[in-house]
């Protein structure tokens, strides 16, 4: 009697895992019903550009050749917005860029996808990039200014000048020499410590005006200035 009801167990559970298996097979095969999924490959080495109100992308089409379209997608304000490609593949690596003007200065997440012929589309990919603007602009400040001196044998004036952050590259002086003539002169920074400046056939007792060149990013595609700023030299 026991091995009988044991018996009896035994089959209702195996009842039971083949139903489970078979509602599995069901699931999988209304999955894929159409056929087998394709995915196409997804970009890589994607980079982000940031700019005044714009962005730039770049990114790499490495392995498979199927693909025909790249479609960027992101959101301004709740809104969302897309951008696409068209793509003629190379035996090669091929790079595919996308412009983005007039966007509002904010931080965005862009998704990426590539699609090939039969509308097939590859797994998201997505980059962060930051668009600078107004607010950015309105908070930069010149470089601070330790001393400026005058120097009568030479002629010069000389102008000290303290270390800066990484994001700003240089300075843009401009003055009116001896000769009565408007020079201006552009300092690019080799390093972010303390400098000088020098200004031939200066005139004592006279101002410069300058300002302060800003990249957000080594990668910008903009770059970005203080307002100018007088200074007097006596």
């Amino acid at each position: 009697m026991r091995v009988k009801k044991y018996n009896t167990v035994v089959v209702a559970v195996c009842c039971m895992v083949l139903f489970a298996c078979s509602k599995m097979d069901d699931t999988y095969d209304d999955f894929i019903k159409d056929g087998e999924i394709v995915y196409p490959a997804k970009v890589d080495s994607i980079k982000a550009y940031p700019g005044n109100n714009r962005m730039g992308l770049s990114m790499l089409l490495i392995s498979d050749p199927r693909i025909s379209k790249v479609k960027v997608f992101w959101e301004v304000s709740g809104q969302a917005d897309s951008a696409e490609r068209s793509v003629q593949r190379t035996a090669g690596v091929d790079t595919v860029r996308f412009s983005f003007p007039k966007l509002a200065e904010g931080t965005y997440t862009f998704y990426i996808y590539s699609y090939d012929n039969a509308g097939h589309r590859s797994v998201k990919t997505d980059v962060i990039g930051t668009v600078y603007g107004e607010k950015y602009i309105n908070q930069l400040v010149n470089r601070a200014i330790k001393s400026g001196t005058f120097d009568g044998a030479a002629n010069t004036a000389t102008v000290k000048w303290f270390g800066v952050g990484t994001d700003v590259i240089g300075e843009e002086i401009i003055y009116t020499d001896m000769q009565g003539v408007v020079r201006k002169q552009i300092e690019k920074h080799e390093s972010l410590a303390d400098s000088v400046t020098v200004l031939p056939a200066y005139t004592k007792g006279s101002s410069f005006q300058f300002r302060t060149f800003y990249k957000p990013a080594p990668n910008a595609l903009d770059t970005f200035y203080s307002g100018y700023e007088t200074r007097l030299v006596p």
